[in-house]
């Protein structure tokens, strides 16, 4: 299904404008979200695959623009601490990718969700993960490559690079940064592999174009309310948004 602008229709086009805004919005807020709330949104109207192909464009840019907003030394730094589970991911997102068009997904999702909402849950209710420094550099492979995985199979790494970080004891500034460097470089990695499956092509990079002015938006808005949050405030707004992530792939697992 390939669309004409000028066919789109006034419900298309409010799912088409709201639901980039709305995962721009949690996208600032938390540093994820995006790409969970853009498939779920876009998949109202669109296909998987089509929903896929709108999401590529603007999730690079606002991920990029999440990176940016530190300054040029401490990206570098972040991508050297976080070199490792960035790389992982990468790899695994790139080599899993061509399977989006293939595969059931209805496993995976509950694989992946299941976790996910019972740790942010527990966390909601008080108890804490901290990974022992011995446990980092091994957590970051496996968080890598069940990541990258996720990603190339469903289009879903966020919810447990953002486990892995929280359980790291990091400000919420470093919280930040790192997920922009390493979602920035797998955004880049989705779009080479995707030029390779024809997901991304002429037909459809048009439409992902136009979806980043609303993405933007949502994520300016986003970051406003970002600042005013301390870290444990932070903490706990990306907790809840954990337990809505978690929930979905197990939703999507069912259905």
């Amino acid at each position: 299904m390939d669309w004409d602008l000028a066919e789109i229709n006034t419900y298309q086009a409010v799912i088409l404008i709201f639901v980039p805004l709305f995962g721009g919005f949690i996208k600032g807020v938390t540093g994820f979200g995006f790409p969970m709330i853009l498939i779920s949104g876009l998949g109202l109207i669109l296909t998987p695959e089509l929903a896929v192909s709108y999401l590529i464009f603007p999730l690079l840019t606002v991920n990029v623009l999440q990176m940016v907003q530190f300054d040029f030394d401490r990206i570098m730094k972040a991508f050297v601490r976080y070199f490792r589970i960035t790389i992982t991911l990468c790899a695994c997102l790139y080599v899993t990718s061509p399977l989006v068009l293939t595969l059931s997904k209805s496993i995976l999702f509950i694989v992946l969700g299941l976790p996910i909402t019972v740790i942010a849950l527990l966390q909601l209710w008080g108890w804490k993960l901290v990974l022992p420094e011995n446990y980092q550099k091994p957590g970051e492979y496996i968080t890598g490559v069940i990541a990258g995985l996720g990603g190339g199979f469903a289009g879903v790494w966020a919810p447990l690079v953002v486990t892995y970080l929280l359980s790291l004891g990091i400000s919420k500034k470093e919280n930040i940064l790192a997920q922009g460097v390493i979602y920035t470089a797998g955004a880049i990695i989705l779009i080479i592999a995707h030029l390779n499956t024809e997901v991304l092509n002429y037909q459809t990079i048009p439409m992902s174009l136009v979806l980043i002015v609303p993405s933007i938006l949502g994520l300016i808005l986003g970051i406003k309310v970002q600042n005013k949050l301390n870290t444990d405030k932070f903490r706990q707004f990306v907790q809840v948004i954990l337990v809505v992530a978690g929930a979905n792939l197990i939703i999507r697992g069912l259905l």
